[in-house]
């Protein structure tokens, strides 16, 4: 049985300037250990939530959401439990010509790129057949993986717990398991968002939703997308919760 449970598996046909794409998958752990081993291709892993250590030859490295870890051909890897929240992953999979000039890479995405990340994610098929209408979003993906700048390569300390919230918050997940996934009890959460921040979970979850119901007003959408945007299935529920917020309703509030 695999140590984790692929949630979107694609296999995809990507060639281009020496790079071969093998496969794009989400895997959530199920176990709280990954024993070392090997590909003979170049692997990418993301945390995009949960916390561990990442293993790279025997040596552990502390993974919260944001940690990026290339790993190169032949490098035996493995994943050990720290915490009770177990990681949801992105792995990319990938040949190149230049495989023999890869090296172990370790560096911290900036939280707008793993927004940038979710969203995009929730535009690919999880499994099936592409049409070609899906690869714009999977090749965005790809080059926010591989593409990387100075304030990028420099290892950082783990996430602070406000910015592994927002992260989590920013999904339709319920706050219990926002809660799950920091390791937490959702009570215990709360109080010590409000300790830190003086913000509690639900209060956080209601800014985030704010802001990007805002932004999609401001760019002209409709009301039923920035429902959507904002986390919302009912457009009607989510103008009477505007509203409550803001003091007006979203068309109001944009002709504003």
């Amino acid at each position: 049985m695999l140590a984790w449970s692929p949630i979107l598996i694609q296999k995809i046909e990507i060639q281009a300037l020496g790079f071969v794409l093998r496969k794009l998958q989400l895997n959530r752990h199920r176990e709280t250990e990954v024993a070392e081993h090997t590909h003979d291709y170049t692997q990418l892993i993301l945390y995009l939530t949960g916390e561990g250590w990442q293993t790279i030859k025997g040596r552990k490295r502390d993974a919260h959401a944001g940690d990026l870890f290339v790993i190169p051909p032949g490098m035996p890897h493995g994943f050990l439990q720290n915490g009770t929240s177990r990681p949801l992953c992105l792995v990319l999979d990938y040949d190149m010509e230049t495989h023999n000039r890869v090296r172990i890479g370790h560096r911290r995405l900036p939280q707008s790129t793993l927004n940038e990340l979710h969203d995009l994610l929730a535009r690919v098929p999880r499994k099936g057949r592409l049409t070609l209408s899906d690869y714009p979003p999977i090749i965005a993906v790809i080059a926010r993986l591989l593409e990387s700048s100075p304030e990028q390569t420099t290892p950082a300390g783990p996430v602070p717990l406000f910015e592994r919230v927002s992260t989590l918050l920013r999904t339709p997940a319920p706050l219990a398991l926002v809660a799950k996934e920091t390791g937490y009890q959702p009570d215990y959460l709360n109080r010590k968002l409000k300790r830190e921040t003086g913000v509690g979970l639900r209060a956080l979850r209601d800014r985030l939703r704010l802001e990007a119901a805002q932004q999609s007003l401001r760019s002209d959408a409709s009301i039923a997308d920035a429902a959507a945007r904002a986390g919302f299935e009912d457009p009607n529920y989510f103008a009477r919760w505007f509203r409550k917020q803001t003091g007006s309703t979203p068309s109001d509030w944009r002709r504003v």
